[in-house]
């Protein structure tokens, strides 16, 4: 018998005759504290973190000012882009991104809107010539200028990684101090059985460097990451 099957043995029988029923299991550290800033506070340092990491951020008054700072950045995503009109706009499967997005098109007839929930049918390829997309987060990191968004289908995961540019529509009360103050909505969504997809930390736009150091953004994902938040 070697070293190690004698000690896991001694382990093991030593562990036979503790009572488990009082085991208790250790305090979870408090690494990051929630220090309970105000909506402005923690609007300005999201805004500052997203762009220290190459993101855009726009505060926003109200839905209507959004809606105005959206279709200004809509216009000059089409002039840059190679694609001919109309332009495709691939819509979360939300009700508030799906509003927004009507809004949009409904205004700028060079555009239209994607919505497709997963069907066998669909060819993915599809939508490689997607202009931009819409999605909606569930909550929003302050520290990291992190987004919390939920792939719940091949669809909406398409919409974080293939669209050269990426709007995300959030409002200011979903914004969080850090991870550990998101944690329990995200607990409670892995908690569902229902539960499908995965849910990802969007921080930035893709970035990548080669070996020289050289910093490429929209490599493995989108080139530009622009957040809308609107005020409560």
């Amino acid at each position: 018998m070697d070293s190690r099957t004698t000690i896991l043995n001694r382990i093991k029988n030593a562990l036979v005759d503790v009572d488990k029923s009082k085991l208790q299991a250790p305090e979870t550290p408090e690494i990051w504290p929630v220090v309970g800033k105000s909506s402005e506070e923690l609007m300005g340092e999201f805004a500052d973190n997203l762009k220290s990491v190459a993101g855009e951020a726009f505060l926003c008054q109200d839905e209507n000012d959004a809606l105005a700072k959206i279709a200004d950045v809509m216009k000059e995503v089409a002039a840059a882009s190679k694609q001919p009109a109309p332009y495709k706009l691939g819509v979360y499967d939300s009700e508030f991104a799906r509003t927004t997005a009507f809004k949009l098109v409904e205004k700028h007839p060079d555009w239209v809107a994607l919505n497709a929930p997963d069907n066998p049918a669909v060819d993915p390829r599809d939508y490689e010539s997607m202009t931009a997309s819409l999605v909606t987060p569930f909550a929003l990191l302050t520290d990291t200028g992190s987004c919390a968004i939920e792939g719940r289908s091949a669809f909406e995961r398409l919409l974080c990684y293939l669209s050269p540019v990426c709007f995300v529509l959030a409002k200011a009360n979903q914004l969080r101090e850090n991870l550990p103050h998101a944690w329990p909505e995200i607990e409670v969504k892995m908690q569902n059985p229902q539960q499908r997809g995965e849910i990802v930390l969007v921080t930035g736009p893709s970035r990548t460097a080669d070996i020289e150091k050289k910093l490429v953004l929209g490599v493995h994902g989108p080139q530009r990451l622009i957040v809308f938040l609107i005020r409560d």
